[in-house]
């Protein structure tokens, strides 16, 4: 695994799972008005309704999702999964390095490597 490579998984897993998740429980935290009745604030409801360890519950299978997304696509920029009805190939440069199809690889080996893994 390159370093770059490595550099760029820490990165996005720190700024798409880790600052995401921490927006997510602050949303779901914020008060809202009895008046609002979009989905955002239904899901808010549902979670305030919720005791600690359902909340708890909750984020964890949203950060399971984050991780999985982020995953598949590396998957896809890597080429190990496809898109479905395409034959594009996408190729990802790091400071003009070729990312060489290891950013799927080098971003569960961090998760493993971090006991990030949820």
């Amino acid at each position: 695994m390159s370093e770059k490579a490595d550099q760029f998984v820490k990165a996005v897993y720190e700024t798409v799972v880790q600052e995401g998740l921490h927006m997510y429980k602050e949303m779901y935290e914020e008060e809202i008005s009895s008046s609002e009745v979009d989905l955002y604030s239904q899901a808010i409801h549902m979670y305030q309704q919720m005791n600690a360890e359902q909340q708890k519950l909750m984020m964890h299978i949203i950060e399971v999702v984050m991780v999985d997304t982020v995953s598949h696509v590396f998957g896809v920029i890597d080429g190990s999964s496809s898109l479905i009805d395409s034959d594009i190939e996408a190729t990802l440069l790091l400071d003009d390095v070729d990312s060489e199809g290891e950013l799927q690889d080098s971003f569960i080996g961090y998760l493993q490597e971090e006991d990030l893994y949820p």
